[in-house]
Protein backbone atom coordinates (compact mmCIF):
# COMPACT_ATOMS: atom_id res chain seq x y z
CA UNK A 1 0.00 0.00 0.00
CA UNK A 2 1.30 3.64 -0.81
CA UNK A 3 -0.47 6.02 1.34
CA UNK A 4 -1.88 9.66 0.02
CA UNK A 5 -0.85 12.63 1.37
CA UNK A 6 -3.95 12.88 3.19
CA UNK A 7 -3.14 9.48 4.65
CA UNK A 8 0.09 10.78 5.84
CA UNK A 9 -0.96 14.04 6.97
CA UNK A 10 -3.49 11.46 9.74
CA UNK A 11 -1.13 9.21 10.43
CA UNK A 12 1.42 11.81 11.71
CA UNK A 13 -1.63 13.92 13.69
CA UNK A 14 -2.57 10.74 15.32
CA UNK A 15 1.34 10.08 16.36
CA UNK A 16 1.61 13.48 17.46
CA UNK A 17 -1.67 13.33 19.47
CA UNK A 18 -0.15 9.48 20.90
CA UNK A 19 3.72 10.24 21.81
CA UNK A 20 5.41 13.06 23.58
CA UNK A 21 8.81 12.81 22.68
CA UNK A 22 10.29 13.36 18.93
CA UNK A 23 12.50 10.63 18.61
CA UNK A 24 10.04 8.11 19.49
CA UNK A 25 7.69 9.77 16.98
CA UNK A 26 10.62 9.79 14.36
CA UNK A 27 11.11 5.91 14.85
CA UNK A 28 7.52 4.72 15.00
CA UNK A 29 6.32 6.68 12.32
CA UNK A 30 9.24 5.39 9.96
CA UNK A 31 8.78 1.81 11.50
CA UNK A 32 4.88 2.03 10.07
CA UNK A 33 5.42 3.53 6.91
CA UNK A 34 8.05 1.27 6.21
CA UNK A 35 5.27 -1.84 7.25
CA UNK A 36 2.18 -0.36 4.81
CA UNK A 37 4.48 -0.93 1.55
CA UNK A 38 3.61 -4.58 2.89
CA UNK A 39 -0.37 -3.78 3.40
CA UNK A 40 -2.90 -5.01 0.30
CA UNK A 41 -4.02 -2.29 -1.65
CA UNK A 42 -7.33 -3.19 -1.30
CA UNK A 43 -8.18 -2.52 2.01
CA UNK A 44 -8.61 0.60 4.03
CA UNK A 45 -5.83 2.52 5.38
CA UNK A 46 -7.36 2.57 9.17
CA UNK A 47 -7.41 -0.89 8.72
CA UNK A 48 -3.89 -1.05 7.58
CA UNK A 49 -2.99 1.00 10.41
CA UNK A 50 -4.72 -0.93 13.25
CA UNK A 51 -3.29 -4.09 11.63
CA UNK A 52 0.38 -2.82 12.01
CA UNK A 53 -0.07 -1.61 15.37
CA UNK A 54 -2.18 -4.77 16.35
CA UNK A 55 1.05 -7.41 15.18
CA UNK A 56 4.20 -5.36 15.71
CA UNK A 57 2.96 -3.56 19.30
CA UNK A 58 0.32 -5.50 20.17
CA UNK A 59 -2.48 -2.84 21.19
CA UNK A 60 -2.36 0.93 20.95
CA UNK A 61 -2.17 1.73 24.18
CA UNK A 62 1.27 -0.06 23.78
CA UNK A 63 2.65 3.01 22.22
CA UNK A 64 3.43 4.69 24.93
CA UNK A 65 5.34 1.44 26.63
CA UNK A 66 7.37 1.48 23.59
CA UNK A 67 8.04 5.20 23.51
CA UNK A 68 9.36 4.87 27.28
CA UNK A 69 11.84 1.89 26.54
CA UNK A 70 12.57 4.45 23.43
CA UNK A 71 13.09 7.25 25.96
CA UNK A 72 15.25 5.24 28.42
CA UNK A 73 17.56 3.68 25.67
CA UNK A 74 18.29 6.88 24.80
CA UNK A 75 18.92 8.25 28.13
CA UNK A 76 20.99 5.61 28.63
CA UNK A 77 22.70 5.59 25.53
CA UNK A 78 23.25 9.52 26.14
CA UNK A 79 25.09 8.57 29.39
CA UNK A 80 27.33 6.00 28.73
CA UNK A 81 28.77 8.42 25.97
CA UNK A 82 29.27 11.37 28.71
CA UNK A 83 30.97 9.42 30.69
CA UNK A 84 32.56 7.80 27.83
CA UNK A 85 34.14 12.09 26.63
CA UNK A 86 35.06 12.52 30.27
CA UNK A 87 36.53 9.04 30.79
CA UNK A 88 38.78 10.47 27.45
CA UNK A 89 40.54 13.11 29.08
CA UNK A 90 42.09 10.55 31.54
CA UNK A 91 43.62 8.56 28.80
CA UNK A 92 46.00 9.03 26.15
CA UNK A 93 45.85 10.92 24.22
CA UNK A 94 43.29 13.48 25.99
CA UNK A 95 45.53 12.31 29.19
CA UNK A 96 47.95 14.68 27.83
CA UNK A 97 45.89 17.63 27.46
CA UNK A 98 44.64 17.23 30.81
CA UNK A 99 48.07 16.88 32.23
CA UNK A 100 49.35 20.43 30.70
CA UNK A 101 45.65 21.49 31.11
CA UNK A 102 46.12 21.31 35.56
CA UNK A 103 49.85 22.22 35.50
CA UNK A 104 48.72 25.44 33.52
CA UNK A 105 45.93 26.52 35.67
CA UNK A 106 48.22 26.00 39.01
CA UNK A 107 50.87 27.86 37.63
CA UNK A 108 47.85 30.75 36.89
CA UNK A 109 46.32 30.46 40.45
CA UNK A 110 49.78 30.27 42.50
CA UNK A 111 51.22 33.28 40.38
CA UNK A 112 48.93 35.47 39.53
CA UNK A 113 47.97 35.39 43.16
CA UNK A 114 43.64 36.32 42.32
CA UNK A 115 41.86 37.04 45.28
CA UNK A 116 38.61 35.06 46.41
CA UNK A 117 36.70 37.29 44.44
CA UNK A 118 37.77 36.80 41.06
CA UNK A 119 38.16 32.59 41.89
CA UNK A 120 34.52 32.65 42.09
CA UNK A 121 34.17 34.45 39.41
CA UNK A 122 35.92 31.94 37.12
CA UNK A 123 34.13 29.05 38.76
CA UNK A 124 31.11 30.88 37.98
CA UNK A 125 31.61 30.72 34.65
CA UNK A 126 32.11 27.44 34.85
CA UNK A 127 28.93 26.58 36.64
CA UNK A 128 26.98 28.43 33.96
CA UNK A 129 28.33 27.49 30.93
CA UNK A 130 26.32 24.09 31.22
CA UNK A 131 23.24 26.51 30.69
CA UNK A 132 24.99 28.16 27.64
CA UNK A 133 25.01 24.40 26.29
CA UNK A 134 21.62 23.97 27.45
CA UNK A 135 20.13 27.12 25.73
CA UNK A 136 22.20 26.46 22.34
CA UNK A 137 20.57 23.05 22.00
CA UNK A 138 16.99 24.39 22.19
CA UNK A 139 18.01 27.27 19.55
CA UNK A 140 19.54 24.59 17.49
CA UNK A 141 16.63 22.41 18.31
CA UNK A 142 13.98 24.61 17.35
CA UNK A 143 15.49 27.37 14.72
CA UNK A 144 17.35 24.76 12.69
CA UNK A 145 15.57 21.53 13.20
CA UNK A 146 12.41 23.23 12.95
CA UNK A 147 10.62 21.45 15.75
CA UNK A 148 9.41 22.39 19.42
CA UNK A 149 8.63 18.80 20.33
CA UNK A 150 10.13 17.34 23.41
CA UNK A 151 13.23 15.27 23.14
CA UNK A 152 13.65 12.21 25.10
CA UNK A 153 16.52 13.88 26.28
CA UNK A 154 15.54 16.69 27.61
CA UNK A 155 15.53 16.04 31.26
CA UNK A 156 18.66 14.65 31.01
CA UNK A 157 20.12 17.55 29.71
CA UNK A 158 18.75 19.85 32.25
CA UNK A 159 19.87 17.54 34.59
CA UNK A 160 23.43 18.13 33.51
CA UNK A 161 22.87 21.95 33.65
CA UNK A 162 21.76 22.18 37.27
CA UNK A 163 24.57 19.53 38.77
CA UNK A 164 27.53 22.50 39.06
CA UNK A 165 25.39 24.88 40.71
CA UNK A 166 24.55 22.55 42.81
CA UNK A 167 27.53 20.56 43.78
CA UNK A 168 30.52 23.28 42.56
CA UNK A 169 28.77 26.73 43.34
CA UNK A 170 27.23 26.64 46.41
CA UNK A 171 29.29 25.37 48.45
CA UNK A 172 32.53 27.23 46.97
CA UNK A 173 29.63 30.47 47.67
CA UNK A 174 29.15 28.66 51.35
CA UNK A 175 32.95 28.46 51.84
CA UNK A 176 33.61 32.11 50.48
CA UNK A 177 31.08 33.79 53.39
CA UNK A 178 32.61 31.83 55.93
CA UNK A 179 35.99 32.47 55.08
CA UNK A 180 37.36 28.89 55.11
CA UNK A 181 40.48 28.34 54.42
CA UNK A 182 39.77 26.65 50.96
CA UNK A 183 40.41 30.20 49.78
CA UNK A 184 44.21 30.00 51.05
CA UNK A 185 47.18 30.08 48.85
CA UNK A 186 48.08 26.79 50.33
CA UNK A 187 45.06 25.28 48.76
CA UNK A 188 45.82 26.48 45.14
CA UNK A 189 45.71 22.33 44.38
CA UNK A 190 42.21 22.09 45.71
CA UNK A 191 41.35 25.46 43.39
CA UNK A 192 42.67 23.48 40.49
CA UNK A 193 41.53 20.23 41.03
CA UNK A 194 37.98 21.77 40.91
CA UNK A 195 38.82 23.93 37.79
CA UNK A 196 39.90 20.74 35.82
CA UNK A 197 36.93 19.17 36.82
CA UNK A 198 34.74 21.86 36.20
CA UNK A 199 36.49 22.48 32.45
CA UNK A 200 36.26 18.35 31.78
CA UNK A 201 32.65 18.62 33.02
CA UNK A 202 31.76 21.03 30.39
CA UNK A 203 33.84 19.88 27.95
CA UNK A 204 31.92 16.58 27.69
CA UNK A 205 28.71 17.62 28.14
CA UNK A 206 29.36 19.91 24.83
CA UNK A 207 30.62 17.16 22.94
CA UNK A 208 27.10 14.72 24.14
CA UNK A 209 25.29 18.19 22.95
CA UNK A 210 27.33 17.83 19.60
CA UNK A 211 26.64 14.61 19.11
CA UNK A 212 23.27 14.40 19.30
CA UNK A 213 22.69 17.44 17.34
CA UNK A 214 25.05 15.65 14.36
CA UNK A 215 22.86 12.68 14.73
CA UNK A 216 19.31 14.87 14.66
CA UNK A 217 20.57 16.89 12.04
CA UNK A 218 21.68 13.66 9.52
CA UNK A 219 18.07 12.90 10.24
Amino acid sequence: MKPTAQQIKTLQDYLHQTLVYREAYEEIYDHILTALEHQPDNIPFQEAINNIIRVDFGDPKNLLKVEKSIKTALVNDAIRKYLGYVKSYFAPPGLWFTVVGALAAYYFFVNAKVSPGVVMLIFGFIAICPSVIWLLRLYNTGYILDTTRKSAKDKLFETFTGIPVRVLLVPLLFTSITNYTLWQVNNNYLITLFFVIGVIYNLSLYKLYKEEFKTASAK
